[in-house]
């Protein structure tokens, strides 16, 4: 009785040994089937928001109002500047505060402590290109790997 069930359990280790599951195959077929897919540029630098208009103190940053006094530090390209040097479309980063609550973000008033604007617009066009060079490349990888299998 011990003989046959040693054979039994022997016979078993062999079969699941060398004999491995369709599950084994295909966690590997899948491996292979992986489409690479390009990185993209989504940093803060290109999502930063500009300027829509300037109404005496009161700059408007994407949907919010700001509004700047004396005690407002502004910078352009990493030189001071007055209210008078930003222009609308320049993208910009604003610590500030809220001034007065409103029903919604446009109704809200806030105060300005500091605005760094850049005057050149070109990241976007920069994340864009970017973009586009890691699509293709990607493009290249999933053709080279579809020739390989």
């Amino acid at each position: 009785m011990m003989s046959n069930l040693s054979r039994i359990l022997s016979c078993l280790l062999v079969a699941v040994v060398f004999c491995p599951g369709a599950s084994f195959a295909d966690k590997k077929n899948k491996k292979n089937n992986k489409k690479v897919v390009p990185l993209t540029r989504k940093g803060a630098a290109s999502e930063l928001p500009t300027i829509k208009r300037i109404n005496g103190d009161k700059v408007t940053i994407g949907k919010k109002t700001y509004q700047v006094n004396d005690l407002t530090k502004i910078t352009v390209n990493g030189e001071s500047a007055k209210v008078g040097n930003l222009s609308s479309g320049m993208q910009v980063s604003v610590t500030g505060s809220v001034l007065r609550y409103g029903k919604g973000k446009s109704d809200t008033l806030y105060k300005a402590t500091r605005i760094s604007a850049k005057a050149d617009n070109n990241l976007e066009k920069k994340r864009k290109e970017f973009n586009k060079k890691q699509a293709e490349r990607a493009r290249q990888l999933n053709r080279k790997n579809n020739r390989n299998r």
